[in-house]
């Protein structure tokens, strides 16, 4: 009886067991068929959030898709949405369209566009002093987000070697080394204290403002000087500036002290320039005269930045009036108008430079005849000329013209112009500083006028007036 009872609990475990492999093997077979027949999207190599390179040109989806199944899966189109801009850091959305079976179906992906790339650094030479000082290091430094950073390098001389190290602003840090030669091949930079050209009066007094000099190797180095200047005598008279490195390198520069008799009042030039300020011209005009020490008039309109009206005051120049408009038709149409066009461009000056000026060039000078044209007959020029003087003003005509208002058109036409008439007396010379062929003139009437015996200043309400004769 027990061996039956035995006998049949076997058989009931084996059936059990098979019975459990059968359902297995359904289970099993339903997931084969799930996974691996049944059709479905399937996605390679997509990441709902990526990072990429700032600039990355960036056209299409960087995953596939597919629509089938592990036997057969047919390539899916991916569509790009919208449009990233790459060219700017940080998180962007980027929405893609999926089409298959019938159907569309849309996923999206989070991109970061980040800045990984290093700094450019190219050295083309490197020296180091024979003291092991820095010389001369040429290099450049291009970065692909924040462009030319050479000026934020960090240069050392470490372990015999030129080192550069630089970090963009995203923190990538890139650094390059360099062999250096040792050399010391340059002389100490030699600048002058005050103007290199000056000119004085006779028995003027004259103190030497001296100079300085910084050498790359050796920094601030001593400056002699040789000559002297006798400002009770005529003449002119250069003083010398020398100095020199520990390598033996020298330098010199030199200053030229021009001293003229001009107690009689001969051979005065009054350079004065119309029309003006000009943003392209006026301001390298201004460079030449300071260059030589020499001041100017400037009857100026209302052009030009006001920056440059400053410069010519505070530079010691005079800033006298022409006209605001510059515009014959109307300044010469009425007394009225005239003055309304004078009090704009003097109210323009004076709050410049805090000074009311009283000085006046009428356009074309007193002695022009286009304001016929405009003043209805009424010889508007004999007019205005009595009633200027009547409300404080002075005018100023010229006796030298540099031709530039027509006729001339080249620095070396003004030039000759200009210097074949120059007169033994005062000679008011009439140029403009909106042409820069008449400023590029400029600098050569200086040297020959410094060279030939003639003084230059600046008119004042005491300076010979040159008035023209009235003919409307």
């Amino acid at each position: 009886m027990r061996s039956r009872k035995r006998v049949k609990s076997i058989i009931n475990k084996k059936h059990l067991l098979i019975i459990s492999l059968v359902v297995i093997l359904i289970v099993l077979g339903v997931l084969g068929y799930f996974f691996l027949l049944k059709n479905k999207l399937n996605l390679k190599g997509y990441n709902s959030k990526i990072t990429i390179n700032y600039k990355t040109d960036f056209k299409k989806a960087n995953f596939t898709a597919c629509y089938g199944n592990a036997f057969d899966c047919k390539n899916v189109k991916i569509k790009i949405l919208n449009k990233i801009d790459t060219s700017k850091l940080g998180k962007q959305i980027i929405n893609y369209e999926l089409e298959y079976n019938g159907k569309k179906e849309k996923i999206t992906q989070e991109i970061e566009v980040v800045d990984n790339e290093k700094p450019e650094i190219k050295i083309d030479s490197a020296t180091v002093c024979p003291n092991n000082k820095i010389n001369e290091v040429k290099f450049t430094v291009t970065d692909n987000f924040d462009g030319d950073i050479t000026n934020k390098a960090k240069v050392e001389y470490k372990d015999k070697k030129i080192i550069i190290t630089v970090t963009d602003s995203n923190k990538n840090t890139a650094e390059k080394s360099i062999d250096p030669k040792i050399e010391d091949k340059d002389g100490p930079v030699i600048e002058l204290k005050g103007n290199s050209t000056i000119s004085l009066r006779l028995n003027d007094s004259f103190q030497d403002e001296g100079a300085t000099a910084t050498d790359k190797c050796d920094g601030e180095v001593k400056v002699s000087v040789e000559g002297n200047v006798n400002t009770s005598v005529a003449g002119g008279y250069t003083l010398t500036y020398k100095a020199k490195d520990s390598s033996g390198n020298e330098s010199k520069a030199e200053r030229i002290v021009n001293v003229y008799d001009v107690n009689n009042g001969d051979r005065v030039v009054y350079l004065t320039f119309d029309d003006g300020p000009s943003a392209e011209n006026t301001g390298r005009l201004l460079d030449v005269l300071k260059k030589y020490d020499v001041k100017a008039t400037f009857f100026v309109t209302g052009n030009g930045p006001d920056e440059l009206i400053k410069r010519e005051f505070d530079e010691g120049h005079s800033v006298a009036l022409h006209t605001n408009s510059h515009v014959y038709s109307y300044v010469y149409s009425s007394v009225e108008n005239y003055f309304d066009d004078l009090n704009a461009i003097s109210n323009r000056v004076e709050r410049i430079t805090g000074q009311k000026p009283t000085m006046i060039r009428f356009p074309g000078g007193s002695s022009n005849l286009v304001s016929a044209d405009y003043d209805g007959g009424i010889h508007i020029m004999s007019i205005l000329t009595e009633e200027v003087e009547k409300r404080g003003y002075q005018y100023y005509d010229w006796n030298v013209s540099s031709g530039d208002a027509g006729g001339t058109y080249t620095s070396d036409g003004v030039y000759n112009n200009v210097i074949s008439t120059l007169k033994e007396g005062s000679s008011i010379v009439l140029q403009h500083d909106i042409k820069d062929f008449s400023v590029d003139a400029v600098e050569r009437i200086i040297q020959y006028g410094q060279a030939n015996g003639y003084t230059f200043e600046k008119l004042t309400p005491a300076s010979p007036k040159a008035h023209h004769g009235v003919n409307n």
